[in-house]
Formats: structure tokens, sequence, C-alpha cells
């Protein structure tokens, strides 16, 4: 039974031969060469060290020392910015009248639209409209959102056969208090 050695040969082959002629060029070279040689070697293995690992986490470092004093005066405007809000948010709850049937209705008739169905009661407002373009309830419902602070609990809208046009039941809730 012979053992076919062709194979690992050939797989080695590439390495072997490159680790030979490697050798025999060390081999040809007298011992000065050889230690230039060496010393070259030596900093061209430093060089790529320093230039992918040292060179990027020093310069990343002085990139972030760089940026510190500006994140923190970004961190302080916010936080002036969320007191801002917070107040503003208590002032406008202060406000902003109960809502009423009849300030539901007043914007409703701006808008020309007549309910099938309007219940208004502890800051609820319940709301059936039957026909209604759905752009024009959207900017309704952005009207009310801004001057009423309602906003959407529930809604059942249902398309009707004419382009553009639904049906829709909505249950809105006064926003009276800051959040």
């Amino acid at each position: 039974m012979k053992i076919d050695k062709s194979a690992s040969e050939q797989q080695g082959g590439f390495f072997s031969f490159a680790k030979e002629s490697v050798l025999a060029y060390w081999e040809q070279r007298d011992a000065r060469e050889r230690r230039l040689l060496s010393a070259a070697f030596v900093v061209v293995v430093v060089a790529i060290i320093y230039s992918l690992l040292i060179d990027p986490a020093l310069s990343g470092r002085a990139d972030l020392q760089k940026k510190i004093p500006q994140l923190r005066q970004q961190v302080a405007e916010m936080a002036i910015l969320s007191q801002q809000s917070a107040q503003m948010n208590t002032a406008m709850a202060e406000n902003i009248p109960a809502i009423t049937r009849e300030i539901v209705d007043a914007s409703l008739q701006r808008w020309a639209v007549k309910p099938q169905t309007l219940s208004v009661s502890d800051d609820v407002v319940r709301l059936q409209l039957s026909s209604i373009a759905y752009s024009g309830l959207m900017e309704w419902l952005l009207e009310m959102q801004k001057s009423s602070r309602l906003t959407v609990d529930d809604a059942r809208v249902s398309a009707l056969p004419e382009p553009g046009m639904v049906s829709v039941t909505l249950t809105l809730r006064q926003q009276r208090n800051a959040s």
C-alpha cells in the first residue's frame, strides 16, 4: 500500500518553496547585511503595529478630548431647553379652558362639517362624522390639538366609495395636566 504524498506536498508547496527561497537568500548574505535586513524588518513591523493599533487610538482620544467641552455645552443647553419646555407645558395647561360642546361645534362649523353625534363630558369628546374628506379631518384634528389640546384616544375610520372621503368615529381627550 503506497501513500500518496503529492497532495500534501502540493498544499505546502508554495510555503515550503517560499521558506526555502528566503533561507537561501538569507544564507547568501554576510553578517552585516543580515543585521541591516533584521533592523529594517523590525522597523517595518513596528511601523505597521503603530499605524494600525496605536495611532488610531491616540488620535481618537485627542479628538474626543477636543469635543468634550462642546458636548458639555450641548448638554447644558438641552437641560435649559428641557426646563423651559416643562414650564411652558405647565403654563399652557393652566391657560386652556375646559372643552365644551360649543367649542367643538363652532370648530366643526368653521370646517362646514355637521356631526351625526357629538357629546362632551369630563374633558372627553365623542364624535361621529358620516362623510368628511380625510385631509380635512386631519387638519381639523391638528387645529383642535393646537387650540384645545385634544388628543385622539380612539378612532374608527372607514373609507367611503368616493375617493378621499371617510366615515369616522372619534374619542378625543383634552390634555390639561403637564405631562
